[in-house]
């Protein structure tokens, strides 16, 4: 079992429409364009992207970030879909900053 985990500050998020468009898959631009607070949201997937690097053990460079994709279950959970595979991760957020952990079981 691996775990990978990503601290993020949420305000280094704000006012960033050019990098969630690069780092968003079209489901989750959909919804970051429809979030109400589209910062938080941006950080967030970005703590669970980074989170999903770590844990794989890859370089941020060798991934697009577009492929890993946050979804949630209908139950409200989420999960992470990356190369035809699910993995199971968690998200928090306290004042300005938020954490990702991903788990590969």
């Amino acid at each position: 079992m691996k775990v990978g985990v990503d601290l993020t500050f949420i305000p280094r998020f704000k006012d960033k429409a050019k990098l969630a468009e690069k780092i968003l898959s079209s489901f989750e631009l959909i919804e970051y364009q429809n979030a109400l607070n589209k910062e938080e949201y941006l950080a967030s997937r970005f703590a669970l992207k980074e989170a999903l690097i770590k844990c794989l053990e890859l370089s941020i460079l060798s991934v697009d970030l577009k492929d890993i994709i946050i979804k949630k279950k209908k139950s409200g959970a989420i999960y992470i879909e990356y190369q035809d595979k699910d993995f199971s991760c968690s998200l928090s957020h306290e004042n300005e900053y938020c954490i990702g952990v991903v788990i590969d079981e």
